[in-house]
């Protein structure tokens, strides 16, 4: 829940495409996002570091998911859309947008949430509730490759059957410094999606990690039929197999 009591109910966001758009908290726990109620969910990630995700009523469906840093004035705001390749109807594009928190007597910031390696050549392992834990490969500042550690379902599955063919499970992802321990990372499943085609929905992630602790927070989006919702985990370093950092294999497939 957003504390108005502590920050402006009203938020004016002035993003680097040159708008400005306007979020406001409202009592219910809804946001109005450039003047329609949408139903959101929120994560205080301590800080003053909070992540923001929710769905505009549109068709086909849209995903924003924004990282609010009241400390600093900044926000980054991740845009996820379904529909925009008709050849591939279950992919999404992602776009990234930095800005600043517009605020009466403070001046813009130089600076902007940037890019980072900060976890170039780690492995972590994901513990979730439900006793679900995967591990996740940063093989470069641009890639990320998964690794899975006990079976999804049934092994005849159109889930599984199309999951063999997706050996490499290498995808496109993005890392941006938040702050100097904690980083945003993300992907869309993209190689998943052009290898197992229309049988599997595939679905971008966006989480912010803390590097001291791997404390994460984050949001998944695009199955079918799932609304988007927070997910915490904790993590843990290991070991990379032999390989697995090879970056040879993480850009064609």
């Amino acid at each position: 829940m957003w504390n108005s009591e502590r920050y402006p109910a009203l938020l004016t966001l002035s993003m680097d495409d040159g708008r400005d758009r306007t979020l406001a908290f409202l009592p219910d726990g809804h946001i109005r996002w450039e003047g329609k109620d949408c139903e959101a969910r929120i994560a205080d990630f301590g800080e003053e570091l909070f992540f923001l995700t929710f769905e505009p009523e549109t068709a086909p469906r849209v995903n924003l998911t924004l990282v609010l840093d009241m400390a600093l004035g900044l926000v980054t705001l991740v845009t996820c859309r379904q529909g925009v390749n008709p050849r591939r109807p279950t992919y999404m594009s992602t776009e990234l947008l930095p800005g600043y928190i517009s605020q009466p007597g403070r001046e813009e910031p130089v600076r902007r949430h940037g890019f980072t390696d900060a976890l170039k050549g780690k492995c972590v392992k994901w513990s979730y509730e439900g006793d679900f834990s995967i591990v996740h490969v940063y093989v470069t500042e641009r890639y990320y490759r998964i690794r899975l550690l006990q079976k999804l379902g049934d092994p005849d599955s159109p889930y599984e059957l199309a999951m063999r063919n997706y050996r490499d499970r290498t995808e496109p992802a993005y890392y941006l410094r938040i702050r100097p321990d904690v980083v945003l990372f993300g992907f869309t499943e993209d190689n998943m999606d052009r290898v197992t085609g229309p049988e599997i929905a595939c679905a971008s992630r966006a989480q912010l990690i803390r590097l001291s602790t791997l404390e994460t927070v984050g949001r998944g989006f695009g199955m079918p039929g799932t609304p988007t919702e927070l997910f915490r985990a904790k993590g843990e370093y290991v070991e990379p197999l032999p390989g697995e950092l090879d970056p040879g294999c993480a850009y064609l497939i």
